[in-house]
């Protein structure tokens, strides 16, 4: 199977060296003030409505199926998830608190017409109040297929469509090379990532006193796109490596001829063949695997929940420390272990013991310690003190 579509793509997304850029997406839950029910996509208080009277202030709207489902300005993209999740992405930037100042406004406008309104927004890792079958779905073809599809391959579909909200950091690389050690790093952190970051009060309108729920979904959705590349910590990963694994997940759906066809049947690789290869129909086949780390023309970690924002401010704060020294990721790969049976039993232990779990033969706590200060060595000014909100929360 050819592969070099895909090579070429991440080839091409390789940024010159020089200061690392962050980038954040922030999915948020809608939700009324009284009577707890999630905001829908139809009516006069509706996210479609929302996005109306947003959209003076971006200049590229995206609309799907004839429904406004995306508004675009230079540095924020808003987008709807299935449930009617509003997700607020950044452009990458190089200060955190740039980037944060631009999430804050957008949030900021988001929250001024949905407080009139009588709703709130919610940054948690799932829904808190309701259960994810009282969910609608918007009425996209994508998503009913999406849907059919993973009644089919797993129990937890439906909740992972409609009921969970997550925070995801994406981080540059330089070459190849690069990529495989902040790819290799990204992973091995991911079980820490997930427990620093856990937001879950309740699940299915019951109280949650468990660990990494928002895992135990996704990983429960479809096993064939969720998982790690088998082949990350083999000695000849790279690009080429993740290109021959997407080649052979399913795609369940695509777009032709300006409809969906359900594709439930085919892989990638096979719809490469059909539908062809062109740079929309890469970036889609990209959008279809869930893996915790994935690749797309930038690392994007996908490993925390949503959270309120002094906590987002601090995990990328977290990300950015870390994974802006080369010198740091060599010493930090140097003392973990390169496994990915490791990062799937330091998931277990977690589930079952929290911030008591043994982790890389290490208590988790001590070692969240451990990465809290690689990470603090490379940052200064507000963002060194953004990570006191870690040392405090890991310490009750």
């Amino acid at each position: 199977m050819k592969t070099e579509k895909f090579v070429k793509y991440f080839m091409d997304g390789c940024k010159e060296e020089g200061e690392l850029n962050v980038g954040l997406e922030v999915e948020h839950f809608i939700i009324n003030c009284e009577s707890h029910e999630t905001m829908v996509y139809e009516g006069e208080h509706g996210v479609a409505a929302l996005m109306e009277r947003l959209s003076a202030g971006y200049p590229e709207k995206h609309l799907e199926e004839g429904m406004l489902i995306g508004l675009e300005s230079d540095d924020i993209l808003i987008t709807l998830e299935p449930g009617c999740q509003l997700e607020i992405s950044t452009a990458p930037f190089a200060s955190v608190d740039q980037m944060m100042e631009r999430y804050h406004q957008a949030r900021l406008e988001v929250e001024k017409i949905v407080q009139s309104w009588g709703y709130k927004l919610v940054t948690e890792g799932y829904l808190p109040y309701k259960k994810a079958e009282e969910v609608p779905l918007i009425g996209k073809e994508r998503y009913r297929c999406m849907n059919r599809y993973f009644e089919q391959t797993g129990r937890y579909g439906k909740n992972m469509m409609r009921a969970t909200a997550a925070c995801h950091v994406s981080v540059d690389y330089f070459d190849e090379e690069d990529f495989v050690r902040k790819y290799r790093l990204a992973w091995l952190l991911d079980p820490l990532f997930a427990l620093l970051t856990e937001n879950v009060s309740c699940f299915e309108g019951e109280v949650f006193d468990g660990h990494l729920l928002r895992d135990t979904i996704w990983q429960g959705v479809d096993p064939e796109r969720v998982c790690m590349c088998p082949d990350t910590f083999s000695e000849d990963f790279g690009f080429d490596s993740y290109a021959k694994w997407l080649m052979n997940v399913p795609v369940i759906v695509m777009h032709a001829s300006d409809r969906y066809v359900y594709e439930p049947d085919k892989t990638i690789g096979q719809c490469m063949e059909s539908y062809g290869d062109n740079e929309d129909n890469v970036k889609h086949y990209l959008s279809m695997v869930f893996p915790d780390v994935r690749l797309k023309q930038f690392i994007e970690i996908r490993s925390a929940d949503s959270m309120p924002e002094h906590f987002v401010k601090a995990y990328c704060a977290l990300v950015k420390g870390i994974f802006s020294s080369e010198e740091t990721i060599k010493d930090m790969l140097l003392v973990l272990p390169e496994n990915g049976e490791d990062v799937i039993k330091a998931k277990e232990n977690i589930k079952e013991d929290g911030y008591d779990a043994e982790v890389y033969g290490l208590n988790a706590r001590l070692i969240l310690h451990w990465m809290l200060g690689k990470a603090e060595e490379n940052l200064e000014g507000t963002e060194k003190e953004a990570l006191e909100v870690w040392y405090e929360h890991i310490n009750q």
